[in-house]
């Protein structure tokens, strides 16, 4: 912790205290008849915290909610936290053939966590119980869906207003970007809320054995949806090494389609596009000089500017690697915004000399992110130019060469995706 940021260090002190002193009160009010239920509901929610699954580096799905949420109804206390801030600090995690457990990992983090997670189940159940002391004609299965539906709102705000302000202070970024960023949790939450009221009435009707033979069929699912997962990895790895390969051909633009893509994806969403139209943009970016497979070496590698030739001849590589991409279904629309990523908002660029509304704005996107990695890249035939610089040419060729939003986009958010000196 020691290595935090002075103003994160304090963040997360307060909202470690305010979990750990609600822990505190909460332990004191356990009884000896209800002991056992809460033990079965802390050993529930490290199952389910530890069978999480990674969507990608940063973002795990769990049912870990959907535990919290029935304990909330069934005990309808501050046991919420104990329950809570246990499955977080005791869960087991396996990443890239390593386990971790709170033995080997930083336990502030864990101790955040279940702070943040503990705090938001307790607010959820001071407002299901409010709620429920004056509402109580609108129930199903003796539970106040009206109470449910302000709890689970209540936890959102909480839940997500926490994490916002830490990714903030951490990056030192406008908490908006991290709010739209947070909306997959929102939905993500909502629709694991219908799963925590069927394991409080599976408890309440069945007991901890109902619970237990409920969980069978869900394993079954959480592995059906881990097998996607995975082959959504492999489809990934591919489209790197696809990249690598067309990369190992051009010595000077190693690492180029990683940076391409590091740029677009962060205008994409600083222009507020859709997650789906981001990993699209994202995959693109990967692969979008795929087409320089069909290029000879000694044109990709020339020593100096092409002539009249050579230059129709790599005018060529949008139009060869959209006919690639073009024969993988999944990839139909990536095959047409690497096709485009060469046109201008002029209508002056290639290979069809179109512009305007006639091109996607992923390809514009795509192509403000190419130009500005290329210029500030070494070539062949010069050495790479002032970043500054750069964003000025940029900012000069908005309106023709480039569309005005994404230019817009570009130069208000600079600084989010790691251009120096701006």
């Amino acid at each position: 912790m020691k290595e935090l940021p002075t103003r994160l260090k304090l963040y997360v002190i307060f909202i470690s205290v305010l979990g750990l002193v609600s822990l505190y009160f909460s332990v004191n009010s356990i009884t000896v008849d209800i002991l056992p239920k809460v033990i079965f509901f802390i050993a529930l929610g490290i199952i389910a915290e530890s069978l999480a699954i990674k969507v990608n580096g940063t973002i795990a799905i769990s049912v870990g909610f959907g535990i919290g949420l029935a304990s909330m109804l069934i005990f309808q206390s501050n046991i919420v936290v104990i329950i809570g801030f246990l499955s977080m600090l005791l869960f087991i995690e396996k990443d890239k053939g390593k386990i971790y457990c709170i033995l080997n990992t930083p336990l502030y983090k864990r101790i955040f966590n279940g702070s943040a997670y503990s705090i938001s189940l307790l607010v959820a159940t001071w407002i299901y119980i409010y709620i429920n002391s004056f509402v109580s004609n609108v129930r199903i299965a003796d539970f106040n869906i009206i109470g449910i539906i302000m709890a689970v709102t209540g936890y959102l705000i909480i839940n997500v207003s926490i994490f916002t302000c830490l990714m903030s202070i951490l990056e030192n970024k406008p908490p908006t970007i991290f709010a739209k960023e947070s909306l997959w949790v929102v939905f993500n939450l909502i629709a694991i809320s219908p799963l925590g009221i069927f394991i409080a009435v599976v408890y309440n009707s069945y007991g901890m054995f109902g619970v237990i033979l409920f969980f069978g069929p869900l394993l079954l699912a959480r592995h059906s949806f881990q097998l996607y997962i995975n082959m959504k990895h492999m489809y990934m790895e591919t489209i790197k090494s696809l990249s690598n390969a067309m990369e190992a051909k051009d010595e000077y633009t190693n690492g180029h389609s990683y940076r391409v893509a590091d740029y677009a994806t962060s205008i994409a969403k600083c222009m507020g596009l859709n997650s789906s139209k981001v990993e699209k943009i994202r995959i693109a970016a990967i692969l979008h000089d795929i087409g320089k497979i069909g290029i000879p070496d000694n044109i990709l590698n020339k020593c100096g500017k092409l002539d009249y030739e050579e230059y129709i001849e790599i005018q060529k590589h949008p139009f060869i690697g959209c006919k690639i991409l073009s024969e993988v279904d999944s990839l139909a629309e990536v095959a047409r915004i690497v096709k485009h990523h060469h046109e201008r908002y002029d209508g002056k660029g290639y290979p069809d000399g179109i512009g305007g509304d006639e091109i996607p704005i992923e390809s514009y996107i795509l192509a403000v992110a190419d130009a500005f990695d290329a210029m500030t890249s070494d070539r062949p035939y010069r050495k790479a130019m002032d970043k500054l610089k750069a964003l000025s040419i940029v900012e000069e060729e908005s309106g023709t060469q480039f569309h005005p939003k994404v230019v817009e986009a570009f130069v208000k958010y600079s600084n989010n995706f790691k251009v120096e000196n701006v």
